[in-house]
């Protein structure tokens, strides 16, 4: 009896032909860095392996096309079939806050906690709220950005290796001590708000200028207040939360939510946590790479 297909094992053919669509866009997404849009920079050589591992799979399966088989079975090419779609034409990532998803672990000092699931304690509290590398060391044991670190060699190099790709080499840059000014660099964003939210007495009155995106979903919001924070991913999109810092724009808020902005201010201390007073607000370019990913 003669087999259908003329002799090609459809099944197979189904099989490596998902493998290799889905091996090839996976590593298109990886190369361009759209990845980042859903999950940390650390996961690149995972997300390469995979691409690899679904070429290899197709390599094996092609054996096995010109092998003819009575009554292939091809449903279960949907669970391949589905995120091939998806990865063909990749949805925009939501813009701004609409992108949140967990307020729980979200950094803005100072922001209320009602409504929101957000628990900032107390001033003392806040030195170390969403810095939770700090949280098994003590004061001394923390080392001085600003100083710039002098610990041992190899433990530096180690550390360094360690960080994701986007974040290695930021630190404290764009600090002017003698001219009391701040000038936050997109690469230099997480060590900054860290830098900011544990010590900001140390810099009071400092001129800062940043960028973000304003943020309004704050419960009992003021008359011209807004948070200027990006979205911080510490594994993937689903944990994505706002960081940044109070402000209040001293001459009325012109921009609406999820606009990009350039701010300079006078960085004050109010019940504890750093604010910025705004002087000076003019619509920003978003980033090429919105996201901020926290030291791991």
């Amino acid at each position: 009896m003669k087999l259908k297909g003329k002799g090609i094992n459809v099944q197979a053919l189904t099989e490596s032909a998902c493998y290799l669509l889905f091996g090839i866009l996976l590593f298109r997404l990886t190369v361009t860095g759209g990845y980042l849009s859903y999950v940390t920079p650390r996961m690149k050589p995972y997300l390469y392996g995979l691409s690899a591992l679904m070429v290899l799979w197709a390599a094996m399966g092609a054996g096995k096309i010109f092998r003819p088989k009575y009554k292939g079975r091809l449903f279960h090419c949907l669970v391949l079939g589905i995120p091939i779609l998806i990865l063909t034409v990749p949805p925009a990532p939501p813009a701004g806050s609409a992108a949140i998803k967990n307020y729980s672990s979200s950094s803005i000092p100072g922001s209320s906690s009602e409504g929101t699931g957000i628990d900032f304690g107390s001033a003392s509290e806040q030195e170390t709220s969403g810095f939770d590398y700090y949280e098994d060391e003590t004061e001394a044991e923390q080392p001085d950005y600003s100083a710039g670190y002098e610990g041992n060699a190899d433990d530096a190099a180690q550390t360094q290796s360690q960080q994701p790709e986007l974040l290695k080499g930021a630190g404290l840059n764009g600090l002017d001590e003698k001219a009391r000014t701040i000038t936050i660099a997109d690469d230099d964003y997480y060590a900054w708000m860290t830098e900011l939210g544990a010590h900001a007495d140390k810099y009071q009155g400092y001129t800062v200028t940043m960028k973000g995106f304003v943020f309004l979903d704050l419960e009992n919001r003021q008359e011209n207040e807004f948070a200027l924070v990006r979205l911080s991913m510490w594994c993937c999109s689903a944990d994505m939360a706002p960081m940044g810092l109070m402000a209040y724009d001293t001459k009325g808020l012109s921009f609406k939510e999820n606009d990009w902005v350039t701010v300079t201010g006078k960085l004050s201390v109010k019940d504890g946590y750093p604010t910025i007073d705004a002087e000076n607000m003019v619509a920003a370019e978003k980033p090429q790479q919105e996201y901020v990913y926290p030291y791991y």
